[in-house]
């Protein structure tokens, strides 16, 4: 309420442009002419006969933001169905695009066969361009972090057009960009949503064209506001920062924590406690609980039709341990999980969590190979499949930093474990010793050292094990191999704001990948003091944070988001293969506290404790709890959230429902977060 009373004394105390001429954005407001201006208003063009622009009014409200208000009316006898179109068009020359969460610059990358496991999956296809088949990519608001955002750039300036969320009628909508014979991009708005000239629907999978229409009776109104944005880039490629200042203001994006940072603990610790798993007398952690039928919804083996037959039986949706599998990061973060046992173990003094701590990091640190590699997910150890199975530096950088940690850990309680900084070491030299100055550290390697797949930034989850590695030895050619390893993928992918092929079963631009980055750059900013590096967070930590949501789309009260409470806001799209929401903004909130703290920016902090709020959400809190009629795990959450049109898990495309899975990742970032807040004295709630 607030925010709208704000909203309207800078509207009644600005300068607002009637639009019976030409309508000119510049930066500081309205602009006289062309040759001053940064975009222009393109012309109402009228749908259908009947249809009357009423009113349209462009306020400036200062910081290089505009108002734009629409009023369609009918003044025909009869009732009329149309689609609203906004066009605003760049009057500079940029040279990339973004639309957040669903296409950064076109997504423009062919990373080659997805392997995953060993199993080659294919080119996957994701939206590309700003065109398909000549027709212009329109996306849901649902997709967008932003609600139906288009930003356009170059290194000098940057424009944003974006949906308001005043109105349903200004909220739903959908977005694209075109380009004019002079090469220059156009936004578009459309109301309310169309999805063309396909739907992306499912991994890889293009469903058929999806509109709605606004139908007015005699007489009646449309009225919808977008706001147009002026966002100089803080580094070339990063108008993103300025787009993301632009939202939290004019959104009013805010989400409550809804749990204590203790009852976020304790359930955590409980979930990751049901995941240990004794397999050949090891100790170690299930990476999940699912449906039996999980794995052919994921790889997308089953038919809709098939998926629906199989919900009727409780055989095949019962949640249980299928397939149990123990990967030492990624998904199944065993080290990670590990560590977190053994905090708590001191936090308590229960020694039977140290034990079960030591039993994980045994069991790997048993199957490392002498070239340093090893079998990413110890249950590969037993199959007769040594030709097929790759390892990825995805989860070796998570084991290798995840071993030193555990050893920093031990050592500071009088527990001595060299081992495990061996462990850590072989990988770190594995990596050094097979640098390519075009590809960096790779993507797969096989167990004789060979490589399988070289493209994507996925080399970077390297650089935190190599900087830590060097933070607590001080053998300076793991700072330099680290220091190298950043010039390198900064300079290729994030200075680009692209990062790619990071989540191992996905080939193409997504969010994890920027992890590394963040910490990394912390780590190596702290450990040398130059500055380059906290900048390079800054870039991390932005690119990390255009894939979150800044608003709540709406859906209707059948949907599970309406029925469970569960908020769009904060949450962070996968990738472009995956247009849905997870819980990774989860591991954010500690680093960006910092980031924030370092730099003197709250807006970090301000976006840490809005993916946090997320994260936290549709945790399961006690016994009686049921979603989709099963009891889950106390501890538990989804791994996936749909807030879009697109799902492998369900037998319709229907948008706010999250699928069946319980991963072991999520408990595992929020008590990592919660332990590094807890030793700077901070709290979340």
């Amino acid at each position: 309420m607030k925010r709208e009373a704000a909203f309207l004394v800078l509207t009644l105390a600005a300068t607002a442009a009637a639009t019976a001429g030409p309508v000119y954005f510049g930066t500081d407001g309205p602009a006289p002419d062309r040759q001053a201006a940064l975009a222009e208003l393109v012309p109402w063009s009228a749908p259908d006969p009947a249809l009357e622009l009423t009113a349209e009014t462009i306020t400036f409200l200062g910081g290089g933001t505009y108002a734009v208000t629409r009023s369609v009316t009918n003044t025909g006898p009869a009732p009329v169905s149309f689609n609203d179109v906004l066009k605003i068009r760049d009057l500079f020359d940029a040279t990339h695009y973004t639309i957040p969460c669903v296409s950064y610059n076109g997504n423009d990358f062919d990373g080659g066969a997805t392997i995953a496991d060993g199993v080659r999956l294919g080119k996957v296809k994701v939206p590309t361009g700003i065109s398909c088949e000549g027709e212009t990519w329109l996306f849901s608001y649902q997709r967008t972090g932003v609600p139906s955002c288009t930003l356009t750039e170059n290194r000098e300036t940057g424009l944003a057009l974006f949906a308001a969320n005043d109105t349903p009628a200004s909220l739903v909508s959908a977005c694209g960009i075109e380009q004019d014979a002079d090469g220059r991009y156009v936004h578009v708005i459309v109301r309310p949503v169309i999805e063309a000239p396909y739907s992306y629907e499912a991994k890889g999978v293009f469903g058929p064209r999806y509109e709605e229409r606004i139908t007015l009776d005699p007489s009646e109104t449309f009225t919808a506001t977008s706001y147009v944005c002026i966002c100089p880039p803080q580094w070339e490629n990063y108008a993103s920062v300025a787009l993301m200042e632009h939202a939290l203001d004019l959104l009013g994006t805010d989400l409550d924590i809804c749990l204590d940072d203790s009852e976020v603990w304790d359930l955590s610790l409980r979930y990751v406690r049901s995941l240990l798993y004794y397999y050949k007398d090891q100790w170690l952690f299930a990476t999940n609980r699912k449906q039996r039928m999980f794995h052919a919804q994921h790889k997308v083996l089953i038919s809709r039709e098939e998926m629906a037959e199989r919900q009727k039986w409780e055989y095949w949706t019962d949640i249980a341990t299928f397939d149990p599998s123990f990967e030492i990061g990624w998904a199944g973060q065993n080290f990670l999980n590990a560590r977190m046992i053994a905090t708590q173990s001191f936090l308590t003094g229960d020694e039977s969590f140290l034990e079960k701590a030591f039993c994980v990091y045994d069991a790997f640190l048993g199957s490392q190979h002498k070239n340093g590699l090893l079998h990413t997910r110890y249950d590969q150890n037993f199959a007769d499949n040594e030709k097929k199975i790759t390892a990825d530096v995805c989860n070796l950088g998570w084991g290798a930093a995840e071993a030193v940690r555990m050893y920093t850990l031990l050592r500071e309680h009088g527990i001595d474990k060299p081992e495990y900084l061996a462990f850590a070491r072989k990988i770190c030299d594995f990596f050094i010793a097979k640098w390519d100055d075009t590809y960096g550290f790779g993507k797969t390697w096989k167990m004789d050292g060979k490589p399988v797949q070289r493209t994507g930034t996925i080399g970077g989850f390297m650089i935190p094990a190599l900087a830590e590695f060097y933070e607590v030895t001080g053998e300076k050619k793991y700072l330099d191999a680290a220091e190298k390893a950043s010039d390198f993928y900064y300079a290729r992918d994030v200075d680009q704001f692209v990062c790619t092929a990071g989540a191992i079963d996905c080939n193409c631009i997504d969010k994890e990948t920027s992890y590394p980055f963040l910490q990394g750059s912390l780590t190596l900013y702290r450990v040398t003091g130059d500055r380059k590096h906290l900048e390079r967070a800054e870039k991390a930590a932005a690119y990390f944070s255009s894939w979150m949501f800044f608003f709540d789309p709406l859906y209707g009260p059948e949907t599970d988001f309406v029925q469970y409470g569960w908020h769009v806001t904060g949450g962070t799209a996968v990738s472009a293969e995956h247009q849905c929401i997870d819980a990774w903004g989860g591991i954010m909130a500690a680093d960006l506290y910092e980031l924030s703290r370092l730099t003197g920016n709250p807006m970090w902090d301000r976006i840490g404790r809005l993916m946090w709020a997320n994260a936290v959400q549709g945790i399961t809190t006690r016994l009686g709890e049921f979603y989709h009629d099963m009891q889950r795990p106390i501890g538990a959450q989804n791994e996936g959230f749909f807030q879009a049109r697109y799902t492998k898990y369900r037998p319709v495309i229907e948008a706010g429902y999250w699928n069946d899975i319980f991963v072991s990742w999520p408990p595992a970032y929020r008590l990592w977060t919660l332990d590094r807040l807890r030793r700077l004295g901070v709290t979340l709630k």
